[in-house]
């Protein structure tokens, strides 16, 4: 008994399910971005919108924060940065932070959806070819090369979109906020590379996206040769 019986039908079925989960994710934060503040002022409860945005990385200067080792010179151990997990509640009331997150919130998840449906939908497409019996066709190797193409171009757009949402929320954060906990009372310095924000890699495409393209425009010539292959058999016969 064969263990994956028609695996192309059903990896069909899955890259559909997953190009149709990825359009609600993005329109839910859309419209939740959107929509959040008027929620809060709606209902006596307030919502839960709280949304792990990305992580913050302080970098502190020489002597602000110092670790005392019990026997080693004092000097020995020091904390260069900070890091944490920035959590918004998008449901705020606040106009400056709203329009941090729509600004950031925006442009990531238009290009996420975007990106997620053209891939998911070619995978689809792909997968359908696939469980008719059509392989190495030139359909087939125009839409793996687009996949290719579509990954690498989600990397390479990830690099403004990710220099964006750290100049915004940095320029909030040095603007209306102050790190507290430490001491007294600590203000974030300008973006200046002090401060930096990175994006959530929910919402941001990551670098090891760029090598997966380029493996995949691998896999594309390997279909290029064996369309070759086939048509050359084909003309034989």
């Amino acid at each position: 008994m064969k263990l994956f019986t028609n695996l192309p039908g059903k990896l069909r079925v899955l890259f559909g399910a997953l190009r149709l989960l990825s359009l609600l994710f993005s329109i839910f934060w859309l419209l939740a971005a959107l929509f959040g503040p008027w929620l809060t002022n709606r209902f006596q409860s307030k919502p839960n919108l709280v949304v792990a945005l990305g992580t913050v990385s302080l970098q502190l200067d020489k002597g602000a924060m110092e670790l005392k080792p019990d026997s080693a010179p004092t000097g020995s151990l020091e904390l260069k940065n900070l890091q944490g997990t920035l959590h918004i509640d998008i449901g705020s009331n606040d106009a400056p932070l709203i329009s941090a997150v729509r600004l950031t919130l925006f442009p990531a998840v238009v290009v996420f959806a975007v990106f997620s449906w053209v891939m998911f939908g070619s995978l689809r497409c792909v997968c359908a070819n696939i469980e008719r019996g059509d392989v190495f066709s030139e359909k087939n190797l125009r839409m793996v090369r687009g996949i290719g193409l579509t990954l690498i171009g989600y990397s390479v757009a990830g690099l403004p979109i990710g220099l964006w949402s750290a100049y915004v929320i940095s320029k909030y954060l040095s603007q209306h906020a102050v790190l507290t906990g430490l001491g007294g009372g600590l203000h974030l310095p300008a973006w200046t590379g002090a401060t930096f924000f990175h994006l959530s890699p929910t919402l941001a495409s990551s670098p090891g996206g760029f090598v997966t393209g380029c493996l995949v425009l691998v896999v594309a010539e390997a279909f290029r040769q064996g369309l070759d292959l086939k048509t050359e058999n084909d003309l034989t016969v």
